[in-house]
């Protein structure tokens, strides 16, 4: 078990010495890495990609802790939860994020030693997804083939007509890694707005570019939209939006928050109102109503609008008001919102 791998997130400078000392003990020659804030584990857990994490609990009740689960999932990290005692009130009993999944299961501080080192036995030896671990981005990009020696790559010949735009808060990083796996590389021209800590866009981009056969890049200025481009906005302090014309590009806006949020789905939706004929447009899980006003706006222009159903999501709050107001026309579930938007695309 020499290449066994530990990651360690927690403000506690003593346990986290104490933890530390107690796995290597038990695991000579294990790798520990530690951390004290998300963005730290996060891009430990990116680089290094360990095989269990110890989370003290304070840091899953944080809204940024999403962006932590979606890279263990990727990964394939399995977690634990470290309380401080027994008379805290665990993360996953106000967060629904964390009720699925690892994590489920609290350990304390002042648990034994020998307590967390057999629960580390348990998670570690469980099924793993090895194949996953071993080559997390099998996917078009690297799998196409290449044109003989001398001959021209061959045109593009995409199917699609239409550009597909969507929005996303609470529960949609792991949403919207499910559904774009499902995107081919030649996929429509896709603009994201996703709210997420500021710090997080950046590993948004790469954790979801990492699962996509299209190309997944972060939304800047004056990008002209392509086939097989998708244009990611989170964690920036400008709305992502369109132009409105052909060529479409994108623009970012100055302002301060839109319906809560910077960037805000109700940006991107609104400005693209001008051009609602060529638009496909879908509101994920998240809490609030950010994206429903300007959904309602591109579906009177003669757009073609879905709301991610109830039973998908984690959180129906935003597409609950795009379905009451009449913004989205039909309600589809998170299995089936991949092949819906590309099927409207074509049309």
């Amino acid at each position: 078990m020499s290449n066994l791998s530990l990651l360690i997130i927690t403000t506690d400078r003593n346990f986290a010495r104490s933890l530390q000392s107690q796995m290597q003990s038990s695991y000579p020659g294990m790798q520990v890495l530690l951390a004290n804030n998300l963005m730290m584990a996060y891009n430990q857990a990116e680089a290094a990609q360990p095989t269990f994490a110890f989370v003290e609990d304070g840091f899953t009740k944080l809204p940024e802790f999403e962006m932590m689960l979606a890279l263990f999932t990727a990964l394939d990290v399995r977690w634990v939860s470290v309380m401080d005692d027994m008379a805290s009130t665990p993360g996953r009993r106000s967060n629904p994020l964390l009720n699925v999944g690892a994590g489920i299961f609290e350990l304390t501080k002042s648990d034994s030693p020998r307590q967390f080192v057999q629960y580390f036995d348990m998670m570690v030896n469980a099924p793993r997804r090895d194949a996953a671990r071993a080559a997390p981005r099998a996917t078009a990009k690297t799998a196409a083939p290449q044109p003989a020696a001398g001959r021209p790559a061959p045109v593009s010949r995409s199917s699609f007509k239409k550009m597909i735009l969507i929005g996303s808060s609470t529960g949609g990083v792991e949403a919207l890694r499910t559904l774009l796996s499902s995107f081919p590389a030649d996929c429509p021209p896709t603009l994201i707005v996703q709210h997420t800590g500021k710090n997080f866009g950046t590993g948004l981009v790469s954790l979801l570019d990492r699962i996509c056969a299209a190309k997944v890049l972060p939304a800047n200025e004056n990008q002209t939209l392509e086939t097989g481009h998708v244009y990611v906005a989170a964690g920036q302090t400008r709305h992502l939006a369109l132009n409105g014309r052909k060529p479409y590009r994108t623009r970012m806006q100055e302002g301060g928050p839109i319906s809560g949020h910077q960037p805000s789905v109700d940006a991107l939706f609104s400005s693209a109102a001008g051009a609602a004929p060529d638009v496909v447009a879908a509101i994920l899980t998240g809490m609030g109503q950010d994206g429903a006003k300007g959904m309602l706006e591109l579906r009177k222009g003669g757009a073609t609008t879905f709301a991610q159903d109830q039973q998908s999501s984690v959180v129906y709050g935003m597409p609950r008001v795009a379905w009451e107001i009449g913004a989205a026309q039909k309600q589809v579930p998170l299995a089936r919102m991949a092949s819906t938007l590309l099927q409207a695309a074509k049309a």
